[in-house]
């Protein structure tokens, strides 16, 4: 006859080894799925498209480019998803309001300088760079260039528009040549709040920075307005009284300024 005591702690071992055996199991299967998912991460990374991708993306941008100017809707109708969008300058247009406003505007279309296309699954993402192309009679646009960037989607085999962003390339602007007097008119120390800003002259240059900082060269672009050199966001727009003396500055960027007194004239 079996003594209980050690049939009842045998199973409770047997138990323990079952229960940790899941354990491990579980352990195991947890590790997998981890990797697995880890895989997964790591093989979806977008990568350059194949040559045959790209050309029909080109080509449908291309045909885009010359239907935005001859307004034609569509074209756009059907190269676009049903929720596309338009992005320029901070405004969204959606489809329908954006298929309404296309209109023959007689312009030649955006010439495509630069074409980078990345895919991930069925989504494409495309860069291109255009230059505006000079029309007769008009401003020079030699300096005039697009950054455009899109979505595209593979729906049903065909490749849709599902949103693009356009972007005007800032360049720097041609600077003046200041007198020494001009320049000294603006040499001084200014502040707003707790910062002090100073600008100097070096010579023929014009420098300026934050106190304590090292001093960067200023161009200007008028008498009252000076930029930093590939920082074309940003413009220091000089104030004067009524009798023609320099009060302080705005930095000026494209959706709010900052505003520096002048507390000393050096």
């Amino acid at each position: 006859m079996s003594d209980p005591f050690t049939s009842m702690t045998t199973r409770n071992a047997s138990m323990k080894k079952s229960k940790a055996a899941i354990g491990q199991r579980c352990v195991m299967a947890v590790g997998c799925l981890f990797c697995t998912a880890q895989i997964k991460t790591s093989s979806a990374q977008a990568v350059d498209a194949p040559t045959y991708v790209r050309k029909v993306l080109y080509s449908n941008d291309e045909l885009l480019l010359t239907a935005i100017h001859r307004g034609d809707r569509n074209t756009w109708a059907r190269l676009t998803t049903s929720d596309f969008m338009y992005v320029e300058e901070g405004e969204v247009s959606r489809r329908d309001q954006f298929l309404n406003q296309l209109a023959d505007d007689g312009l030649m279309p955006l010439i495509i300088r630069n074409y980078e296309v990345k895919v991930i699954g069925d989504t494409a993402q495309v860069f291109h760079q255009d230059d505006v192309p000079q029309r007769p009679g008009g401003v020079d646009e030699r300096n005039s260039h697009l950054l455009m960037t899109e979505t595209w989607q593979r729906v049903h085999g065909e490749w849709r528009l599902r949103i693009v962003h356009t972007d005007r390339i800032r360049i720097n602007p041609p600077p003046v040549v200041l007198t020494s007097q001009q320049i000294d008119d603006l040499v001084g120390t200014y502040r707003n709040a707790d910062a002090t800003y100073i600008i100097k002259r070096d010579g023929n240059r014009i420098v300026g920075g934050r106190a304590g900082e090292p001093l960067t060269e200023l161009m200007a672009e008028t008498r009252d307005v000076l930029f930093q050199s590939d920082n074309v966001y940003l413009r220091r727009v000089f104030q004067r009284d009524a009798n023609g003396r320099v009060t302080g500055f705005i930095d000026r960027r494209e959706t709010d300024g900052r505003s520096w007194a002048r507390v000393k004239s050096d």
